[in-house]
């Protein structure tokens, strides 16, 4: 076995099959974001926003708008690429994962719809996220958000048109 071979089979892979979108009502410069409550096997009672696995021939933004009306029920008014990404290793598959970041604004009137999936739902304030989500990055994607989405206008070229 040659010394390249033997690198190839011992890498994990970097993959991004997954992308994660923070819903946002903005009032007086102040966001409040949806969370929801899992209720499956995977991660069940957990508080998290919307995620979901990309489908074979979707683009990233096609995967965020079909997940967060799957989830909620919400088309939203916008929606940014927040220029970030979730980093996180995935046992089962071996691999680090990359999850783009999207924000999808709504307005303050928006009716949530749960999918099976999850069971319950909150609007939070960026202050009280560490106290639901559990992951250090969602809590740090949700203080980025209000520091650069909410309380300043978002960089116009990551909006998303759709």
């Amino acid at each position: 076995m040659t010394d390249i071979n033997k690198l190839i089979r011992e890498e994990i892979p970097v993959k991004s099959f997954v992308v994660t979108a923070f819903i946002c009502r903005k009032k007086n410069r102040k966001g409040e974001y949806l969370i929801i409550k899992r209720n499956s096997r995977y991660l069940n009672n957990t508080w998290q926003m919307v995620a979901g696995k990309i489908e074979k021939g979707e683009t990233g933004r096609q995967a965020v708008l079909r997940e967060i009306k799957e989830e909620t029920g919400i088309i939203p008014d916008e929606l940014y690429s927040s220029d970030r990404v979730e980093l996180f290793y995935e046992a089962d598959q071996n691999c680090i994962n990359l999850s783009p970041v999207f924000i999808a604004f709504v307005n303050k009137d928006v009716k949530v719809t749960l999918s099976k999936e999850h069971n319950d739902y909150k609007w939070i304030k960026a202050k009280d996220a560490k106290k639901y989500l559990i992951f250090d990055q969602q809590t740090e994607a949700v203080n980025y958000i209000e520091r650069c989405f909410v309380k300043n206008s978002p960089n116009k070229f990551l909006k998303i048109n759709f």
